[in-house]
């Protein structure tokens, strides 16, 4: 998922490793910092990333706002990906607590801004990191379908986004990522970013009701930005196109 680092590295590193079991989004190490910016330059190197915005105001609107930015998932690249994109925001990621357990690759993790989750057992310490970011003003990147689409389609998006948006008032924002990854001289990498879906549950209906509502939206959404990139650019593979 993420570029390998040499093992002399991991010693001065140590300090910027997230602390999985923590609920407290750490702040950011200096050499976390320094790896993040090292990605995006390898990101952008490798797949020569484009980011479009369905309205040209958009990106200067989303600009210092709080936001949750969801997007489809067919690749481990994604999260890599869509984080440095989108490093404006600085979002954090969240991130299948696995990974957080694999030799080299879980340390890379933790040096960037990432949330670990558990999708094997009711886990809400996520829940509560996330919240904690929102109400400081940060950024999150969620994939709601939970892993990656291996039967060539976009599965139903799962609520977890939706219910903080819910219950934070925090809006929604679809993104769709179009590309096949092929590095430095393939198809260049896209991601396509929609208006917000802004969140004001009403105080007559349940907060994960009003979240169904919002991710049912957001799943529409995301579809349907993700036909307008395959309508322009054509099919990749990703899907059944």
């Amino acid at each position: 998922m993420y570029v390998r680092i040499k093992m002399r590295m991991v010693s001065f590193a140590k300090q910027g490793s997230g602390n999985v079991s923590s609920t407290t989004p750490k702040k950011q190490s200096l050499w976390g910092r320094i790896f993040q910016v090292l990605l995006t330059w390898t990101v952008y190197f490798l797949f020569h990333p484009k980011i479009i915005y369905t309205d040209k105001t958009l990106k200067r609107r989303l600009k210092g706002k709080s936001v949750v930015f969801v997007a489809n998932h067919t690749h481990h690249f994604d999260g890599a990906f869509a984080m440095s994109v989108l490093w404006r925001h600085k979002p954090y990621v969240l991130v299948k607590k696995s990974w957080f357990e694999k030799k080299g690759t879980g340390k890379a993790i933790g040096w960037c801004r990432s949330i670990p989750i558990n999708l094997d057992e009711a886990d809400g310490a996520w829940y509560e990191t996330a919240q904690e970011i929102v109400s400081k003003g940060g950024s999150l990147l969620i994939f709601p379908e939970g892993g990656l689409a291996r039967n060539k389609q976009i599965n139903e998006f799962k609520p977890g986004a939706a219910l903080l948006s819910a219950k934070t008032g925090t809006p929604i924002v679809p993104c769709a990522i179009w590309g096949p990854y092929a590095p430095v001289f393939g198809k260049r990498q896209k991601i396509l970013v929609g208006e917000p879906i802004e969140s004001d549950c009403p105080e007559t209906m349940r907060p994960s009701k009003y979240a169904r509502q919002l991710i049912a939206q957001s799943e529409q959404a995301v579809r349907g930005l993700y036909a307008q990139l395959r309508d322009k650019y054509g099919g990749c593979g990703q899907y059944n196109d």
